[in-house]
């Protein structure tokens, strides 16, 4: 009898060579609430490095920056409880933690940090790379390299910080949940632009307004 895997795997996903980093990046974006649009990829924001870099840059765009990340990041956890029966061990609940790890806090950032507004909210948080940050949006051939992000989706964060006198201030970003991290946690690579494509950028598209297509 085959194995048969679950939708939307294939056996070469499997493979040593598809493995991705679990947590990657050097700067962390964030945006209220959960990211459910990001399972299916089907948004524009990841239809490749040049879109995803002009709406992290966007005033009005989705994501706001929130921090640098440290140079040893932080963690991912995630367990599950065994249950012993007669003759084996079965899996019970899952469990997972995460925590990152942001160099640099000012006044501000530690009001909010501590305030219900970020404790008190699902929040979702997005790592990408400096070389992503670094191009100029105005010029799109600058982006002709894949990008790899790490997202977690609609968590509740907690915030815990510290500062040396002759160090860098450091705040520590944790959450836990439990259940399967399917729905939560990403780790994935937007492709390169393709000047080749053309077409039309999302945001061009959206300025249309009720005359693009599907309006009356």
């Amino acid at each position: 009898m085959g194995l048969t895997l679950p939708d939307g795997i294939e056996q070469d996903d499997l493979l040593l060579d598809a493995l991705e980093a679990v947590m990657v990046g050097d700067a962390a974006f964030f945006s209220l609430g959960a990211l459910g649009w990001m399972e299916s990829g089907s948004s524009a924001l990841l239809g490749n490095s040049y879109y995803l870099a002009y709406y992290m840059a966007a005033e009005d765009g989705c994501f706001a920056k929130l921090g640098e990340l440290a140079e040893m990041p932080g963690k991912v956890e995630s367990k599950v409880n065994r249950l012993k029966t007669r003759n084996y061990l079965i899996a019970g609940r899952r469990n997972s933690s995460i925590e990152l790890v942001l160099n640099g806090l000012s006044p501000k950032q530690k009001d909010y940090f501590e305030s219900a507004l970020f404790s008190g909210r699902e929040i979702s948080i997005l790592l990408c790379k400096n070389e992503l940050l670094a191009q100029d949006v105005q010029d799109p051939d600058n982006f002709q390299f894949p990008s790899p992000i790490t997202v977690f989706s609609g968590m509740r964060w907690t915030a815990d910080w510290n500062a040396e006198a002759d160090g860098l201030w450091s705040v520590v970003l944790s959450t836990e949940m439990s259940g399967a991290t399917k729905d939560r946690i990403w780790a994935l690579t937007v492709a390169a632009y393709d000047p080749g494509r053309g077409g039309t950028p999302p945001w061009e598209e959206e300025e249309g307004g009720e005359g693009g297509e599907g309006g009356d």
